[in-house]
């Protein structure tokens, strides 16, 4: 990371968030001993529309590292994650004609969204949400997944009385502000939560604080 003079802001460079990074899955196919009368070893890894496919001389420890360019069959960027299908086959001299098979399934990361798009650098504090996959891409370099999160709910606004119809005191921090009847939300850029009350609209800013903006 690089500090921005006069700012808080830092600078970060990933080479995963490079056009040229490929993603890796190591496939372990035979253990240290292996038995008696293996031939053959398959190998098939199906991902996004490509299937790899190749096949070894049996022997102990046998590994392949596959390495996918996180593109589809027809060439154009995936982004976030996928799912890859591996299988691995058992070809014994007993029986040729008859491959033992072996499936697993397996996730891959495809291209990250930039959040900054400042040649590979981005900003600490610039984030980009993933919809599709659900990843928070964070200028920091950190991804958050936002599918593995425990869900949260938290009350944001009133403190369990009604308040009156004119709202003389409608404003101040927001969980201690009373409701009467709520029929509308809407959010701001800024990350203001707007909510209509009935008769009365209030601006809940990102510090809790509440202020009226229409009645």
């Amino acid at each position: 990371m690089i500090d921005v003079p006069g700012t808080s802001l830092k600078l970060c460079y990933l080479s995963s968030r490079t056009s040229g990074y490929r993603s890796l899955l190591k496939v372990t196919m035979t253990p240290a001993m292996v038995s008696l009368g293996l031939l053959k070893v398959h190998l098939m890894v199906a991902v996004e529309g490509h299937l790899f496919q190749k096949w070894f001389h049996a022997s102990p420890n046998l590994a392949y590292t596959y390495i996918w360019d996180k593109t589809d069959a027809y060439g154009q960027r995936v982004y976030g994650l996928s799912e890859a299908v591996v299988s691995v086959g058992y070809e014994y001299e007993s029986c040729a004609s008859l491959i033992q098979w072996e499936k697993r399934t397996v996730v891959l990361q495809g291209f990250e969204l930039d959040p900054s798009n400042l040649g590979g650098w981005s900003l600490d504090k610039h984030h980009i949400l993933n919809t599709r996959s659900s990843i928070l891409h964070k200028g920091s370099g950190e991804n958050v997944f936002v599918s593995e999160q425990p869900p949260v709910i938290s009350s944001v606004m009133g403190n369990g009385r009604r308040r009156s119809i004119s709202c003389p005191s409608c404003n101040g921090l927001a969980d201690s502000n009373k409701l009467l009847a709520p029929v509308a939300l809407a959010t701001g850029i800024d990350g203001s939560l707007y909510v209509g009350d009935l008769n009365f609209v209030r601006r809940v800013y990102p510090s809790l604080n509440t202020t009226g903006i229409l009645e």
